[in-house]
This record gives C-alpha cells, structure tokens and sequence, in this order.
C-alpha cells in the first residue's frame, strides 16, 4: 500500500492531493488491465468449450471479449448457445445440471414441443432431412469460464499489480 505523508501546509497538502490523483491513476488504470486479462482468460475458456461441446446440431458458436464502458464483456453469440450451455434432454441431464439456471431460460425437456422429455426424438434440419437425437449434456462454457476467472485472479492480479 502506499503511504503519503503531509504536513499541514497549503504546499504540502496540494502536493499530497496531486500524489493521491497519480495514484488513482494508477489504480484505475491496473484494474482495467486486471479485468482485461480475465476476460481474456475467460473467453479463451469458454471458446474452447464450445468448440469440443457434444452438440447434434450446428455448433455456430464464436465467442467475442471487448471493452464496454465500466469494464469487459465475454460475449457469446449463435443459435446453438443457449442450447450447449444449458443442455437440451433429459438422455444426457437427468437431473438439473445448471448450479443457477437464468430466469427465462426453459428447463431441461421444456424448451419447445417438450421432446427433450423423451428419451430421443427428431428434428427437421432446415433442410428437409429428419435428424435423430437424444440431446445434449449441458456444457456450460460460460459457467466455467467464470470459474476459472475465479481461479486465476489473485495470481493475475499479483502480476498486474507488481508491474
């Protein structure tokens, strides 16, 4: 921690309060870095779970990190999110896989018709071909992206710091 001493002078404390601006500079400026490279990390674990995720259909999932104006977003995007990172079925989740599932987000085997209460069922594929499945496990590439933020943020934030 940094230690500013004063005496009470008119000169001493406006240099105190130039020294405490540079610090707040300073501050802000590492945190920015901090949460930068966890969103990084984040995004890299998430990206990478959604690209080996059991999925039947079309795995369009990319996943995007930028800058908003208070912080950092992980942002994935595609038809098939919701889908992987909540599984679909009750073959491959028979009990509730999600530690908190979102408000709105349907439960296993309620999404749509309520096929994913059977065992297996089929889908036209937009293309005219019927497609068999049983579902698929729940992912949940943003869940463990936070976790391992979660993971990695004293030791990022040591590096950060110390710098």
């Amino acid at each position: 921690m940094k230690k500013i001493t004063i005496q009470l002078s008119e000169k001493s404390i406006g240099q105190a309060i130039k020294e405490l601006n540079r610090y707040k500079k300073y501050v802000q400026e590492k945190t920015a870095l901090l949460c930068e490279n966890l969103a990084v990390i984040g995004a890299q674990e998430a990206s990478v779970r959604f690209t080996t995720a059991v999925y039947d259909g079309n795995n369009d999932v990319s996943v995007e990190v930028g800058p908003t104006k208070n912080g950092w977003v992980i942002t994935a995007n595609g038809e098939s999110v919701a889908f992987i990172e909540f599984g679909a079925g009750v073959y491959h989740n028979s009990r509730e896989p999600y530690p908190n599932r979102p408000p709105g987000v349907a439960g296993i085997g309620e999404y749509g018709k309520g096929y994913g209460k059977r065992r297996g069922w089929k889908y036209d594929d937009g293309s005219g071909n019927m497609v068999f499945t049983r579902g698929n496990p729940a992912a949940m590439p943003m869940y463990y992206a936070t976790q391992e933020m979660e993971r990695e943020i004293l030791k990022i934030a040591r590096e950060v710091f110390q710098s």
